[in-house]
């Protein structure tokens, strides 16, 4: 499936299938050639950051367990991605709709005092359905708003990285949606590596 469509009355997100070694099954030579630790950061922000599925293969060797190198890997991952959304800077911030033409058109933060953000996670409650095909992300750096993001879709997930940005308010504008936009849940970090 390559599009969706607009009108549709069913969400189905990307898969996305890949292997933690380069296939799908055990070698020893492979033992070297396991994914690092920033590649599979870099893949889950291009597939779970992009509204798909992840579906990491971990093939078991032939005594049917797990080989230390890939255990290792997974556990290193799971520690970075706990670390890069350990403090959500947008908690407690106090949000205002914004609203254009009479309706609503995203949601503006304040977060009490200016911090550093350089990682933006938005979130759709998708039982109601994905209303948003279109949106910026601004932040007030000093007394002008910036663009710190863009994209097409929010969905279920959307992971936009940034360069850092000392912000204290935040404006989420639903350029183009494709339906009556939902409360949108803006979660806000400050750094994006570990």
């Amino acid at each position: 499936m390559q599009h969706g469509d607009r009108n549709g009355t069913v969400w189905r997100p990307a898969e996305v299938d890949v292997s933690i070694r380069p296939g799908w099954f055990y070698h020893p030579a492979e033992d070297e050639r396991v994914r690092t630790v920033d590649n599979l950061v870099d893949l889950y922000f291009s597939s779970v950051g992009r509204n798909g599925k992840l579906l990491l293969n971990v093939p078991p060797t032939r005594a049917g367990l797990l080989h230390p190198t890939d255990v290792g890997r997974l556990a290193s991952f799971r520690a970075r991605l706990a670390s890069l959304f350990e403090q959500d800077l947008a908690r407690g911030a106090s949000r205002t709709p914004v609203v254009i033409g009479g309706r609503s058109n995203g949601v503006e933060l304040d977060l009490g005092r200016p911090v550093t953000i350089a990682l933006a996670r938005l979130e759709e409650d998708i039982a109601r359905g994905q209303t948003v095909a279109k949106y910026t992300l601004y932040g007030m750096t000093g007394s002008d708003w910036q663009v710190l993001s863009s994209g097409s879709t929010i969905g279920y997930t959307k992971l936009d990285r940034f360069s850092p940005a000392s912000v204290r308010r935040v404006r989420l504008a639903i350029d183009d949606p494709a339906g009556a936009a939902e409360e949108i849940t803006v979660k806000l970090y400050g750094q994006t590596s570990g």
